[in-house]
């Protein structure tokens, strides 16, 4: 009786550290893959001249059940302006902060940012590739229309993992590492 009441704690300890594990470093709320653990997104768009506009957005427990907090950082954009973009992913939960774009840029085959907008007349052109020549999106290109208005640009990072990335995919066919949405205007 003893010999499999042992058998059994060490079977309970096994599946115990097996669930221990999985549950450590990377984040993975999609069965199958390995998502990374972001809280943090940051745009930065650099006009032709001027200041850059910055702003972020928290999300405190990364592509958890909680929805991420109200953007910091107005985006007002010129009408008619051209803006070099970029956006980096942070987790911030990490002392100090560990910078999830490097990994990106690492499994730069496994990653692709999605930009999406709706509203007043903005154009986002992914402007880099991964080492295959499919679009990355870590840099981009923001054109704002000639016209006053408003509009959003959701922002999300797909993670493929067990599917193949595709160039010519106009949506995340992966998992989901974040997906967040920036508000913006176009004033004259």
């Amino acid at each position: 009786m003893i010999v499999s009441t042992r058998r059994f704690f060490t079977a309970s300890g096994v599946v115990a550290a097996a669930f221990a594990l999985a549950a450590c470093g990377e984040s993975s709320t999609a069965p199958g893959g390995e998502q990374e653990l972001i809280t943090r997104v940051t745009v930065t768009l650099t006009p032709t001249s001027g200041s850059p506009i910055v702003s972020f957005i928290d999300d405190p427990d990364g592509n958890g059940p909680l929805a991420p907090l109200p953007q910091s950082g107005a985006i007002a954009l010129t009408a008619g302006a051209t803006y070099t973009g970029t956006v980096t992913f942070e987790n911030r939960l990490e002392n100090p902060p560990e910078d999830i774009t490097e990994e990106v840029e690492e499994e730069d085959d496994e990653h692709r940012v999605y930009y999406t907008v709706t509203g007043a007349g903005v154009t986002v052109t992914t402007l880099d590739t991964d080492g295959a020549g499919r679009p990355l999106g870590l840099q981009y290109r923001v054109v704002a229309g000639s016209t006053a208005g408003a509009g959003a640009m959701r922002l999300v990072l797909c993670h493929y993992d067990d599917n193949p990335k595709v160039a010519s995919s106009t949506s995340c066919q992966g998992d989901t590492d974040i997906d967040v949405t920036f508000n913006y205007t176009i004033v004259n």
